[in-house]
């Protein structure tokens, strides 16, 4: 990754370690916070995907594990083995600090800790080959990789780094906040290049045409670790385009997972998305919320990639391989014809004519349902083969995290 970006982002996420003494003052302090129901609903999320694409995995390497808060998911969904990996030492530290109180409270009841996990810092994730000694059953990346879309060379990086340490037929998911929302915010609801409200901002930082790589933005949602704290003026943070993760992604033989077989999870997301490779958050949060705190939730998305592994590919017929090597190459052809078109479209306030209805409605339905996106996603996944359902439930799958 570029520097700059990977100092900034220390920095900030920096600034946020260890303001609390324990799990239960920050629990406290959440509670008490205007953004509970983001963070409950964003919560749950995680758990279900955690639960539903790494249920009873024997190993689960997290990329951008932050202060370890989800800790607890991961024990819910009797994962045997978890490593973490975050550029903030501080928050690896207070990550170490979370997992010991978790098996000290295991093991007041008489319950021996069913997890293990470590977790360690490094800032080579976007930068250099990471290879660790065992690969797993799955890898996760919690509301970070748009950090990566700094530049091409670190998505790269990146997905290469997922890929070899991922099992062949393992799940690769996470969640992001849309470029094209984060866009749309800006454009329809702010006065360029920012966006104010009172649970979330927006800064555009880009100049000229936006592109495919390096338009950065910052952005702030009041009571969450985004928020500006200690001189940071909020989380510094990438745009992310679903054909362009789609198909870097397709290159390291990662194809998005569309139906996820799961009615509690596909409930949090867009209906209009439940066919699709990505698929946005739907909050329902209560009446007496501010607006602008659904707002914020709904620029997120989630994603879920099925390695296909060399093994799967040997044991095919050629004409299966040939098959499969077109999907790629049709997924990256599509990549590169929608960056194209996004490179060469300026999408600055000068070009957004849009009606005062039109503004008011926020209409995202139909937002990331451009050509490319679709032939991506449909060659990539031409191959795919539905998961079965895991069985793990467990009593406590709703204990709050941290």
């Amino acid at each position: 990754m570029d520097a700059d970006a990977v100092r900034k982002t220390r920095e900030h996420y920096n600034s946020h370690a260890n303001n609390f003494a324990d799990r239960s003052q920050a629990l406290d302090a959440r509670r008490q916070g205007a953004a509970l129901p983001l963070k409950e609903f964003h919560n749950a999320i995680k758990r279900k995907m955690i639960l539903r694409f790494a249920g009873e995995a024997d190993s689960l390497l997290d990329f951008a594990c932050g202060r370890g808060g989800d800790i607890h998911k991961w024990a819910a969904a009797k994962i045997k083995y978890v490593k973490g990996v975050d550029l903030s030492p501080g928050e690896i530290e207070e990550a170490k600090r979370r997992f010991a109180e978790h098996v000290a409270r295991r093991n007041s009841r008489q319950q021996g800790p069913l997890l293990e996990a470590e977790f360690v810092d490094s800032d080579q994730l976007g930068v250099s080959l990471w290879k660790e000694p065992q690969q797993y059953d799955a890898v996760t990346c919690m509301f970070a990789i748009h950090y990566f879309f700094v530049t091409e060379h670190a998505l790269d990086t990146f997905l290469r780094n997922v890929a070899i340490n991922l099992k062949d037929g393992g799940y690769f998911f996470g969640t992001f906040p849309s470029g094209k929302r984060v866009q749309d915010t800006i454009h329809r609801f702010g006065l360029w290049p920012k966006y104010n409200a009172p649970m979330l901002q927006l800064q555009a930082l880009w100049k000229g045409n936006v592109a495919s790589f390096g338009c950065a933005y910052t952005c702030a949602i009041g009571d969450t670790v985004t928020q500006g704290i200690g001189g940071t003026e909020g989380s510094y943070e990438y745009l992310v385009f679903n054909s362009t993760l789609i198909g870097v992604a397709a290159k390291h033989g990662l194809k998005p997972v569309c139906d996820w077989e799961d009615p509690e999870l596909d409930d949090c997301f867009d209906e209009a998305d439940a066919q699709k490779p990505i698929k946005h958050f739907h909050p329902r949060f209560p009446s007496h919320s501010d607006r602008s705190l659904t707002h914020a939730s709904a620029l997120f998305a989630a994603f879920v990639f099925q390695k296909s592994g060399t093994e799967q590919q040997h044991r095919s017929s050629g004409n299966q391989s040939s098959q499969k090597e077109e999907v790629r190459s049709g997924a990256a052809d599509a990549y590169e014809r929608k960056r194209r078109r996004e490179d060469s479209n300026d999408t600055g306030p000068s070009q957004i004519q849009k009606s005062a209805a039109d503004q008011a409605a926020g209409d995202w339905g139909n937002a990331d349902s451009s050509k490319g996106l679709k032939e991506a996603g449909k060659g990539a996944s031409a191959d795919y083969k539905r998961p079965k359902p895991r069985e793990a439930r467990t009593s406590d799958a709703r204990e709050k995290d941290g």
